[in-house]
């Protein structure tokens, strides 16, 4: 796993998209890996609702299922996020 500490969000939601989410896919090929769902944490201070919506997107891609946490401590519209 890897550690976003020190990472900006934007910086995290790049390393998901362009490195996790295609290891992922990688393994689930491999059959060394069982993913059925993304799960994004749509918050102030952890994924906005436009970052969010890419990490989801990406998922959605790799044939993956979308779960989604937003508005949940502050109201971000993360409702919208399509």
């Amino acid at each position: 796993m890897f550690n976003f500490r020190g990472r900006t969000p934007e910086e995290a939601t790049e390393i998901i998209i362009r490195d996790q989410i295609p290891r992922i896919k990688t393994l689930m090929n491999q059959k060394l890996l069982s993913v059925e769902n993304i799960d994004v944490f749509c918050e102030k201070g952890v994924f906005d609702t436009e970052q969010s919506r890419r990490i989801l997107e990406a998922g959605k891609e790799i044939g993956l299922r979308i779960n989604f946490h937003g508005d949940e401590l502050n109201d971000m519209k993360s409702a919208e996020v399509r």
